[in-house]
């Protein structure tokens, strides 16, 4: 259970304080200096150039490059949880392949495929990975991986947390992400970030920066990078199984080795990691402007499995792999990712004809693999110990035109706002096998272990040749987006977008938006819309492939291998099961708010929501062989025990509210304090959940997988920060609650588990040397806050915490940072 920290209730006191009139009167009469940063003009959510956050009928959040430096995250999925009361998911996801896995941005409580991303309004290129762990808002998700924009490249990143899929197209379920690069024609910075956590490890080095170079006609060159790497991190119980030694054949046990007691379930290592971008703008005169950015990342990631003590090393692969490894054997898998997307365009702007903006851009993710410590036990000594297991890559291409243009009409009070576009997209994905040693069986397959008298397997990791393929698609649209302020006091907006996908058709979806301002201060706005998201090619091709040797029938002496599949949806195999071509997933969002501004550097947004979901696309659960073997009984696919697929299995139903506030004070000559808090409370449920073929969907998606839908992240966030500048100093103090959270067991209610709620508190100190060296200290869940530990004994009661809990596994991270201005 967790207690409230007593900061807990100060930091609340002091956001309280927006509602005291002193306060208010004393800073009213002299505007904060970051006024400005309270309502920016945003480009998302809306084609008008004059609308600010506050101004909007959607709520959009706009957070500075400042603001997500000053979180001492290192990557922006850290910033934004520490910012954003919509924004959950596990900081420190825990698993042998948890590295490896995109750091996605999930909104509402919704998956991290539900939320569209783009980059200086371009959409970014998704990860070619999924992970099928038991995350609520992760699992089968092929995500953008956010945490590959490095935070010295961000000037800011604008959040639309509402549906537009009408406006921007696939994905946009849950919300859009913005994020806008930074625009610098000179100056520059440099930094170092040093940290670890209080038990020692997980230490993080990384190094930053970003300069600034003119180009003719105000044009500008801005260079950014971070670079760095990270120790493993591990927070488990010893594993207390017995490790028999490994040059016996006995089972008699001698002195134990202690070698892998204490094996990794937490954060992985991460080498040779760094991320490039560069962005650009330049004049060519004539009202043509030309403009370009680009991105370039590459780490290694070294994930853990799980450890083959001797004796189950000897009994599962047999005594070449023992004579191997005599100790055991501690499997590594090294992920090396590959991503980069380069943008190019032209913007065009006529005062008669409107403004015209021609922009194409490609976007490359893909993830190598390879098994370290390994052995196919049907090559014998052959086997090589670092085997290639595979490449994963997805690829997307982009060609836009964008036209805006303002009508002046006497009819309205503002001038008319039309716009349109044309939108061609190309997607591929692809599986390349590994080397045959990962999947072929050698020349010792299925003979006689002359120690255990079972016989030999093969060994199957990674892609093989039964999952290599390669899919891809084509995407035609046009939208069209009206938007005007009909009187000084009411505004409206209509979009459609209508697309044509190679693989599953058409689709049509539109938005209406409205706002009316019954005084300067306080506003009603609201939004109803349709949308969908389309499946991942990630999803539609997904295949992967797993063996097996068992004694059949039990006690014959017989051993046959046995397949465990993950099968593509639309293969012959699912199509037995009932499975079929992925369908988009189609929602339907509403939402209601009011904006209340009760003073020129005061705000509180409160925003009530729905988001009905249907044909939600859903990983199943591992089907056992008492399912599937009678339905491929009699045909090639009779020795697959055990199996699952994607489906449109589900219908959603999330209900939600959240709240926000800030407020800006000018403290005098004691300098300036900017506050801010945020609270999001969502429900989901699961509306319908259909039969696949003659299989039961209760079966399909089991209470498991059930419960990670409906009640597998926080019920509700709060974000609490105070900011306070003072001459050359700062403090930044900001605390998070999360509600309670549920992990339902597979087959038994009685081992449910409901996690508490958590506070978790960071702290950063900053000072400033002749307005260039800062050095910065501070901690993030400084008072080493933890989540529930999780109940049961699953592999061998190693893990402490559920990989649900949204971050603090790990305990308190310490860090301090050195930057230079020049």
């Amino acid at each position: 259970m967790f207690h409230r920290h007593p900061l807990a209730g100060a930091v609340a006191l002091v956001i309280g304080s927006l509602a005291v009139p002193a306060f208010a009167a004393e800073s009213s009469s002299k505007p904060s200096a970051d006024k400005d940063q309270l309502d920016t003009v945003v480009v998302l959510g809306t084609r008008r150039s004059d609308v600010t956050a506050l101004e909007s009928a959607a709520p959009v959040d706009v957070l500075s490059g400042k603001q997500l430096q000053e979180t001492g995250a290192s990557d922006l999925s850290g910033a934004l949880t520490a910012l954003s009361p919509s924004f959950t998911m596990p900081q420190s996801p825990q698993g042998a392949f948890a590295g490896s896995i995109a750091q996605g941005a999930s909104l509402r409580g919704l998956a991290t495929d539900q939320v569209l991303v783009l980059v200086n309004g371009k959409r970014r290129h998704t990860s070619a990975n999924i992970t099928r762990q038991s995350l609520a808002n992760g699992r089968g998700a092929a995500a953008v991986d956010i945490s590959l924009i490095p935070l010295s490249a961000i000037e800011r990143v604008e959040i639309l947390r509402d549906g537009a899929a009408a406006q921007y197209g696939s994905d946009a379920i849950a919300g859009v992400i913005n994020i806008v690069l930074k625009e610098k024609d000179e100056g520059g910075n440099i930094g170092y970030r040093f940290g670890g956590y209080d038990k020692g490890d997980g230490l993080q080095r990384k190094y930053s920066g970003w300069k600034g170079f003119s180009l003719p006609n105000d044009g500008f060159l801005t260079l950014s990078f971070d670079a760095g790497s990270q120790d493993p991190a591990s927070n488990t119980n010893p594993d207390n199984r017995i490790f028999y030694p490994g040059d016996t054949s006995t089972n008699t046990p001698r002195e134990q080795n202690n070698r892998y007691r204490t094996w990794n379930w937490g954060t992985n290592g991460v080498s040779d990691q760094y991320n490039f971008i560069v962005n650009s703008e330049m004049g060519l005169g004539q009202g043509l402007t030309a403009y370009g950015f680009a991105t370039y990342s590459h780490k290694n990631t070294d994930s853990e499995g799980f450890f083959d003590p001797p004796t189950a090393l000897r009994s599962n692969y047999g005594s070449v792999a023992l004579q191997r490894y005599p100790d055991g054997r501690l499997p590594v898998t090294r992920y090396s990712l590959e991503d980069y997307a380069v943008t190019g365009g032209l913007r065009w702007e006529d005062e008669r004809l409107g403004k015209f903006d021609l922009a194409i851009n490609h976007g490359d993710n893909s993830l190598t693999s390879d098994d370290r410590n390994a052995i196919n036990p049907s090559w014998g000594v052959n086997s090589p110990s670092n085997i290639y297991t595979g490449k994963r890559e997805a690829d997307q291409t982009n060609l836009t035109l964008d036209w805006v243009r303002d009508f002046p009409t006497d009819l309205l009070a503002k001038p008319l706002t039309l716009s349109a576009g044309l939108a061609w997209r190309k997607e591929n994905y692809e599986l390349t096998a590994g080397e045959a040693a990962g999947w072929q069986n050698g020349p010792l397959f299925n003979t006689i272990d002359p120690i255990t008298g079972r016989r030999l397997p093969g060994y199957y990791s990674g892609i093989t040749q039964v999952d290599a393929a390669s899919l891809d698609r084509k995407v035609l649209g046009a939208y069209f987006d009206i938007e005007g302020q009909v009187t000084e006091k009411f505004q409206a907006g209509v979009a459609v977008r209508t697309e044509h996908y190679s693989d599953f058709g058409d689709t049509t979806n539109g938005k209406l938006s409205l706002r009316y301002d019954f005084t300067p201060e306080l506003a009603a706005r609201a939004t109803a819309s349709t949308g969908y998201r389309a499946p991942s090619l990630v999803q539609s091709g997904m295949s992967s492939f797993s063996v097996q040797v068992v004694e059949q029938p039990p006690g014959s002496g017989n051993y046959v291998e046995v397949q465990q599949r993950t099968l593509r949806a639309d293969s012959p195999e699912a199509q037995l099961l009932g499975g079929k071509a992925l369908k988009p997933e189609e929602s339907k969002n509403y939402s209601l708010g009011l904006v209340w501004r009760p003073l020129p550097n005061a705000s509180v947004t409160v925003d009530a929501y729905r988001i009905d979901i249907s044909n939600r696309i859903t990983l199943s659960d591992q089907l056992p062989a008492s399912v599937v073997s009678p339905i491929f009984a009699g045909t090639p696919y009779a020795n697959i025990q055990s199996a699952a697929f994607y489906t449109n299995i589900a219908d959603t139903r999330t209900d939600g509210v959240e709240l926000t506030g800030n407020y800006q004070l000018d403290l005098q000559q004691w300098g300036r304090l900017n506050l801010s808090s945020g609270f999001s409370k969502n429900n989901t449920t699961i509306t319908a959940l259909r039969d696949v073929g003659g299989i039961s969907g209760s079966q399909i998606i089991g209470r498991a997988t059930q419960g990670l839908i409906e009640d597998g992240t926080p019920d509700s966030k709060l974000t609490l920060s105070a900011n306070w500048l003072y001459d050359n100093w700062g403090v930044t103090i900001a605390q998070r609650r999360y509600g309670e959270w549920k992990s339902l067991n597979a087959t038994n209610p009685t081992l449910d588990q409901t996690y508490s709620a958590q506070w978790v508190t960071d702290l950063d100190v900053s000072y400033t040397f002749n307005k260039s060296l800062k050095v910065s200290v501070g901690a993030i869940n400084l008072f080493d806050s933890y989540p529930d530990k999780a109940s049961g004994t699953q592999l061998y009661g190693v893990p402490k915490y559920s990989i649900t809990s949204p971050e603090g596994a790990q305990g308190a991270f310490y860090y301090t940072s050195l930057s230079y201005n020049f």
